[in-house]
């Protein structure tokens, strides 16, 4: 069963994912822990039409030990072949496809200033690329794998096949995935979602004011064009894509400088496989000017300093409280779940397609208008139960966005 299960998985990937068209080229970006999974959906690719299935490798232990050794010459360059090897497949129009998995203390040990520099100098030098992604220029989607590691990490129980298997029942489950429905809860959620959007820009948002028991209280402006999305996407080309399954969110881009007041983070944030947790950031005028975290704060404060544009706020996502994955009453040590299951924001870069025309727009076009561009984009979760959002509309009113958690739209 769990076979025929995964290919279904594999082909929604393909089809609604990354939405591959016939003749075009597939990059897989995987770790190799999870070749079984890669060899699935490479196969189920070149059945569906593709020219070539491209796999990108990954080896979290064998970073680390890079991390851990390298000289500092050799984490500020980037090998000469990376750029045009991305850049090879950019010009292809590729697909892109990302299967990840949780392992939130992969580079535990590793010193932040050395593993900020790695990042920092790969991010450059591929910044056309994330360009791309962000731009809606190329069709993409990041996908979950069921590993070992991962279930244990979930307390499953079991021989590992049995962990894994019902780690496994558990994405299917939160993908809204369920046998022999053709789909049809997922395509109903991806209805729901676009109808929330289409409401929330009906609104003309000026503003948000979040506040929660917990001491979140933030204002957060909005640009003049500003477009809340959600669910599918469309390629600069056309082609409808799904860049997350799961999803739950619907989101927008703020003011680069329009956010206030402090906010408090609600799930822990695994970034560079290192866990920072309980963590509060305080702005002012948008930028980040405090920084507070029970753990890893070492790590959040080189997040924050990676350039001048990961001071301030990229990305602003609403998330119902009781949604599936939040309902499930799990941490998931993964953002693609965790951001799923909460209200969330990400520092670094705005998406431009958040703001209307912006794909049209030069860099420091959209910088006029108020969007955010950095080397980063990373989503930290801080949905609560308690979580209210009222909403400033263009014509002076105050709507409940949010009231204890539950989406008013």
């Amino acid at each position: 069963m769990l076979e025929n299960q995964l290919q279904d998985y594999a082909h929604l990937l393909i089809t609604k994912g990354v939405n591959l068209q016939q003749g075009q080229t597939l990059v897989i970006n995987v770790d190799v822990e999870s070749k079984d999974f890669a060899i699935i959906v490479t196969k189920i690719a070149y059945e569906l039409g593709a020219s070539e299935v491209i796999v990108n490798w990954r080896c979290q232990p064998i970073a680390k030990e890079r991390l851990l050794h390298a000289s500092e010459d050799v984490l500020s360059s980037v090998a000469p072949w990376i750029p045009p090897y991305y850049q090879t497949y950019v010009d292809k129009k590729a697909a892109f496809l990302s299967l990840i998995s949780a392992n939130p203390e992969a580079m535990k040990g590793v010193d932040a200033t050395r593993a900020s520099l790695a990042s920092r100098t790969l991010n450059s030098a591929l910044t056309f690329y994330h360009e791309s992604i962000m731009g809606s220029a190329l069709t993409w989607c990041v996908a979950s794998v069921a590993t070992p590691l991962w279930a244990d990490l979930l307390g499953y129980t079991g021989s590992e096949e049995e962990k894994v298997n019902a780690l496994w029942q558990t994405i299917f489950t939160l993908c809204r995935i369920t046998p022999k429905d053709d789909n049809e809860a997922l395509h109903a959620h991806l209805e729901t979602l676009a109808n929330r959007t289409k409401k929330l820009n009906d609104l003309h948002l000026t503003k948000l004011h979040y506040t929660a028991e917990n001491g979140t209280d933030l204002y957060l402006e909005l640009p003049e064009k500003a477009l809340w999305l959600g669910g599918s996407e469309k390629s600069q080309e056309g082609i409808i894509f799904n860049a997350n399954i799961p999803t739950e969110e619907v989101f927008s881009a703020p003011l680069r400088e329009g956010l206030n007041g402090i906010v408090y983070s609600t799930k822990p944030l695994i970034y560079q496989g290192n866990r920072i947790n309980n963590f509060a950031l305080t702005f002012e005028q948008g930028r980040i000017i405090k920084i507070t975290a029970e753990e890893g704060e070492e790590y959040l404060e080189k997040l924050v300093e990676t350039d001048e544009g990961s001071h301030y706020i990229g990305e602003v996502a609403l998330v119902d409280h009781y949604s599936p994955i939040s309902a499930s009453n799990q941490i998931y040590f993964e953002t693609l779940f965790d951001e799923n299951a909460s209200c969330h924001l990400a520092i670094g870069s705005a998406y431009p397609i958040c703001y209307e025309g912006g794909e049209q727009l030069t860099e420091e076009e959209l910088k006029k208008v108020g969007l955010n561009k950095s080397l980063t984009h990373v989503d930290f979760m801080i949905g609560h139960v308690t979580m209210n959002i009222d909403g400033y509309t263009k014509d002076g009113h105050i709507v409940s966005i949010m009231k204890n958690g539950r989406l008013n739209y």
